[in-house]
């Protein structure tokens, strides 16, 4: 955090900073670079007014157009990680969804859609202390690789039943922070304990 939790990428760099952030478990540093208020920073934009992303980090009167989609790598993290909402490798049209969530600290939920050629894909997630709720569509003829963050499997619950009693979730792998699910189409609602 040299530079104060500000960007010093120019914009090929910038272009791809947040995804690799959230890639290898930076997110909290990404979500603190998104959120500084001061220059530079989409966090300064807001700060100053804007509406639409700038063509430059300056706020300027009419030296560069204040719409400009140079910087907008900041949306796409926020639907691809945020919201967790991916497109599996080598899936065509979304058949194959990832959901994998990042929870940077200080950020307590995140709601959003994403309407693919199958149909619209909804992944909304709530944290409460220890306890997080990810709600989810999947459209038909689809399916899902859901992340989904658990400290234990004993804690996880779909519908407010024990994964063990759900036919429609196949458990792929337990990890330490997280547990991997396969889902078909359809309306979920999970529920685990987290730190």
């Amino acid at each position: 955090h040299v530079y104060d939790g500000h960007l010093t990428t120019g914009i090929f760099g910038t272009r791809f900073l947040l995804d690799v952030l959230s890639r290898f478990g930076q997110e909290n540093v990404a979500y603190e670079i998104v959120n500084q208020t001061t220059f530079p920073g989409w966090g300064y934009m807001l700060a100053n007014g804007a509406t639409t992303l700038w063509e430059h980090w300056e706020l300027s009167e009419n030296t560069y157009s204040h719409n400009h989609p140079m910087f907008g790598s900041v949306s796409e993290w926020f639907f691809k990680w945020l919201a967790g909402i991916q497109q599996a490798e080598g899936s065509v049209g979304f058949e194959q969804i990832i959901i994998h969530p990042v929870l940077p600290q200080g950020l307590t939920w995140v709601k959003a859609s994403h309407r693919s050629v199958r149909g619209e894909i909804i992944s909304e997630w709530y944290r409460q202390g220890n306890r997080f709720e990810l709600d989810l569509y999947i459209p038909v003829n689809t399916s899902a690789t859901v992340f989904l963050p658990a400290l234990e499997m004993e804690s996880i619950r779909e519908g407010g039943k024990n994964l063990s009693k759900v036919s429609e979730v196949d458990i792929v792998a337990v990890k330490s922070d997280h547990c991997v699910l396969r889902i078909g189409s359809g309306t979920y609602h999970f529920s685990s304990g987290i730190r």
